[in-house]
């Protein structure tokens, strides 16, 4: 990947950062769930997704062992999707992009994987953006 895909690519991962934190804090504030704001911090906005997805936040503490980490997320974006209501297709979307890029990353190079991540980037984003719809609080979230 060159240096203008890799600026692009950093910067639309920044901007999804920032929106999606807002949805994730705007679903927690509409699902009771405190501290919403933590959506905007490294690893400690997983502990809104725990949250939102029922469970606790101290698993974010598996997170260290990096397989575990994806699978732990992919369970509770899977869970978050089924409370909101937005599960089909927007968690297959992001799943298929998750498994996508992290297969195509050691086997893809140049511009070629650079467009390719560009388009994975923004396919997640978007089906993060649908499934962490704060129209549809989450009544069992804890």
């Amino acid at each position: 990947m060159g240096a203008t895909e890799g600026s692009i690519l950093s910067i639309i991962t920044l901007v999804g950062w920032i929106v999606i934190g807002i949805r994730v804090m705007r679903l927690c504030e509409a699902s009771g769930i405190p501290n919403g704001w933590l959506a905007f911090v490294p690893f400690a906005n997983f502990t809104r997704w725990a949250r939102l997805a029922g469970k606790s936040p101290w698993l974010v503490l598996l997170w260290i062992i990096p397989p575990v980490g994806y699978v732990i997320s992919l369970i509770w974006l899977g869970a978050i999707s089924r409370f909101t209501g937005t599960q089909s297709p927007w968690f297959w979307v992001y799943l298929v992009c998750v498994i996508i890029s992290i297969a195509s990353s050691g086997v893809l190079h140049g511009t070629i994987y650079g467009i390719l991540a560009l388009i994975l980037t923004l396919l997640s984003l978007y089906a993060s953006w649908m499934i962490f719809d704060p129209t549809k609080p989450i009544a069992q979230a804890k």
